[in-house]
């Protein structure tokens, strides 16, 4: 679960305003405390996430302080309304219940629910067949979501990952710039070979990595869509797929897309819309080998989480590129 994260003096006194705000225009009991439990990356002084506890409930307050020029924040609120209504009625699939949007724009509240994350327990969890589970339950999530609107036939267009590719190999190590010169002149090709191929668009979460999708007692809840939009349906699978790195097992258990066979196949058990076999295995190879090589750029400093990962990354690539 998430730890919590120190707050300056102006993110204080941000925080407390907008604490202010909800409790007076929605709220009839009082907040006992808040602390903050994510901060962006990219966006670190513009966005994050703090939790309000009254004594009785808790709420997510998510802050972006641009948002009153973007309507980033009013456009997820609108559709997280949108969505709470599509998933009433489903026995195991729903979002995060919208419960406020400020007038100005720049932070809104939902429920919060405490909860372990699919991240939580596909990276910490000793037994195998939960996580197969998670897998499983991700797979009927997102199948639901990705029913939402009817699908299309679009042409994949590899060119976003083939670029980028060339990008990394030139920003690192000349070592491991060798030693992935045949993984991404194999990308290459193959992204060659499979441009203008047709698969399915549809409505999709833009951003389906295993933090934004909680495991409920009973349903999996989805979260921040910020990012949602119309795309390859594939592209939400590869997000979520991912993180299967941090599951071991030996080289006969991974496919030739880098995934545990196991994983991938419960994910796919409650998943049934059609997917192009080979774009996705093709994207999630692209996928791992991006990720492992901008965690070698020259320029990068490596924590000790982003160590382990990198190593776990090299040698799913290693596997997956001897079945080519």
């Amino acid at each position: 679960m998430a730890g919590t994260l120190p707050l300056s003096d102006e993110e204080d006194a941000r925080v407390a305003s907008y604490v202010d705000e909800f409790s007076d225009r929605f709220l009839k009991e009082p907040i006992r405390r808040y602390e903050c439990i994510y901060r962006s990356h990219a966006f670190e002084d513009t966005r994050s996430v703090v939790i309000l506890y009254t004594a009785a409930q808790a709420f997510a307050l998510k802050i972006d302080t641009e948002s009153p020029d973007t309507d980033r924040l009013k456009n997820e609120y609108d559709l997280l309304v949108e969505l709470y209504r599509y998933f009433e009625g489903n026995d195991t699939s729903r979002v995060v219940r919208p419960v406020y949007l400020s007038p100005g724009g720049a932070f809104l509240v939902t429920e919060y629910i405490n909860r372990p994350t699919a991240v939580d327990l596909i990276y910490n969890s000793e037994d195998d067949d939960q996580v197969a589970q998670v897998y499983r339950r991700a797979g009927s999530w997102l199948n639901d979501l990705h029913s939402r609107n009817p699908p299309i036939r679009y042409a994949f267009r590899p060119r976003w990952m083939t670029d980028s590719l060339r990008d990394l190999i030139t920003a690192v190590p000349n070592d491991i710039a060798s030693q992935s010169r045949t993984m991404v002149n194999v990308m290459l090709d193959e992204g060659a070979r499979l441009k203008g191929t047709e698969d399915l668009r549809m409505f999709s979460h833009g951003d389906f990595h295993g933090q934004n999708l909680i495991v409920g007692q009973g349903k999996t809840i989805g979260l921040d869509f910020t990012e949602a939009r119309d795309k390859l349906a594939v592209y939400d699978i590869v997000d979520f797929l991912k993180a299967d790195i941090f599951r071991n097992g030996i080289a006969s258990d991974v496919d030739r897309s880098g995934i545990l066979k196991r994983n991938k196949d419960m994910f796919f058990r409650l998943y049934r819309h059609p997917v192009n076999v080979e774009i996705l295995d093709y994207c999630i190879r692209g996928r791992l080998l991006k990720d492992w090589l901008a965690l070698w750029r020259i320029d990068h400093e490596c924590s000790e989480f982003e160590k382990d990962k990198r190593q776990r990354l090299g040698n799913r690539l290693r596997i997956a590129f001897q079945h080519l």
